[in-house]
């Protein structure tokens, strides 16, 4: 039974959202356009993320945002910005590629009680929207004195190491005048601010306004990079975004796209943080046994040797349970991991139908749920739930799945992101429009 719907965040830009619709933005939810949701309960507070953006694309100028709620999303917080990207023009032109940008948040609950936020960011470009503006002959880590440190390079493609402390040292590892933040990209050359390495151009009067930069003289591999967030209080603030790149980055395999599966991801029995990535060649999953602070990874998942985001779930035997995007409008992809994430067997298919679309999945006791849209072209939202099955010893056999979906709504349907309230109740917040509009609703089991 479904309750309490709600719009969470909503755009205003009459281009992107019907006038109709636009109506429902106020203060407390609104910016030009959203998309992507994450939702997870961090001890009794239901913290919301999402795309900010100013654009109904998958590039331009993107913000990651939060909201929250304490009483079980009946009331929410006001839209607070967490991310932003630097930028040297800032508009809802479609074509806008002059902005570096986040995309696809990613948030679980540490066993320590923080929050941590994975997300997508790239330099100023489109994107996988446009593979000719990225650098996929561009080293961009190398190890310096053991620690693997992000490359920055000159016009003549000259690299330069940016160490921990943001000093910059030339390729034959002697002090420059640089310094910079790998994670914000201001550079500085003996204390005079020089621009941005995420950005082209230079310093003109033209993009010198207010919100706005321009680019450095050195600048940073244009590929995609995966950045962390963390907040230790249930949302209310944030840290600033950290690169983790380097230590998850298979640059021989991946090429120049490693990425964030977004929803959200998991910490298993064991306290293990296990967070879904995707790369052009295939799914990955990454995990942290010491709350965040250092990350490894497993090999790719069999399942999908296509561009894939999938979702994923510890099951009542310990395993993990993992639920993908298909080719087209078929059976939904799976696999299993029996090792706590390191590695994952592919398994038959599960029977539920759904169109090239994230979904998100979300077991509890011996039920499983995933929602995703049911029909094609990404509509009728449903929620299709399965039953674990055991033989006579007590062995999992797999998962029946239910003739009968949940339903969620009736039309549009596209990435949605579930989490527990209670023993009794799911939230679930998901796009019910093309862009710009965000619904939370809660089921009742």
């Amino acid at each position: 039974m479904m309750a309490n719907k709600q719009t969470l965040f909503c755009g205003t830009n009459t281009d992107f959202l019907s006038a109709e619709l636009v109506k429902e933005a106020n203060e407390a939810n609104s910016g030009v356009a959203f998309r992507i949701p994450s939702l997870v309960n961090v001890d009794g507070t239901l913290v919301a993320a999402i795309d900010k953006a100013h654009v109904p694309t998958d590039w331009g100028f993107i913000e990651i945002a939060v909201r929250t709620s304490t009483d079980g999303g009946k009331n929410w917080s006001d839209i607070k910005t967490i991310a932003t990207p630097p930028a040297r023009v800032i508009n809802s032109d479609k074509e806008n590629t002059a902005t570096a940008f986040y995309i696809d948040p990613c948030m679980a609950v540490a066993p320590n009680g923080d929050i941590v936020l994975l997300v997508t960011y790239y330099p100023e470009s489109k994107g996988l929207f446009n593979k000719k503006m990225m650098d996929k002959n561009k080293v961009a880590y190398a190890s310096f004195d053991g620690k693997t440190v992000p490359l920055i390079y000159d016009r003549d493609g000259n690299f330069y190491y940016v160490l921990e402390s943001g000093k910059v040292l030339d390729k034959s590892k002697k002090a420059t005048a640089y310094k910079v933040n790998f994670a914000d990209g201001e550079l500085y050359e003996n204390d005079k601010y020089v621009g941005n390495i995420f950005l082209n151009g230079a310093k003109s009067k033209d993009n010198a306004t207010e919100g706005t930069t321009y680019g450095a003289p050195l600048k940073a591999v244009k590929r995609s990079y995966v950045f962390m967030l963390r907040s230790s209080d249930k949302g209310a603030t944030w840290s600033k975004p950290v690169d983790i790149t380097g230590d998850i980055l298979n640059q021989n395999r991946d090429g120049f796209f490693l990425g964030i599966a977004p929803g959200n991801a998991i910490t298993t029995k064991s306290g293990r943080l296990v967070f879904p990535l995707y790369t052009l060649k295939g799914s990955v999953c990454i995990y942290s046994d010491d709350n965040g602070n250092t990350w490894r990874r497993n090999e790719a998942v069999p399942f999908t040797p296509n561009i894939d985001e999938w979702t994923l779930a510890e099951g009542p035997d310990g395993n993990l349970y993992s639920f993908s995007r298909a080719r087209g409008y078929k059976t939904t992809p799976a696999a299993i991991s029996y090792d706590n994430g390191i590695s994952w067997v592919k398994t038959k298919n599960a029977k539920f139908k759904a169109p090239k679309c994230q979904k998100n999945c979300f077991i509890d006791g011996e039920k499983v749920y995933v929602s995703h849209p049911s029909k094609k072209g990404r509509n009728d939202g449903v929620i299709s739930t399965g039953t674990f099955e055991y033989d006579k010893k007590g062995k999992c056999k797999g998962i029946k799945w239910s003739k009968e979906d949940i339903k969620i709504n009736e039309g549009f349907f596209a990435y949605s992101c579930m989490t527990k309230i209670d023993n009794n109740t799911i939230g679930i917040l998901y796009e019910d429009q093309p862009s710009s509009h965000i619904v939370f609703e809660t089921i009742k089991l």
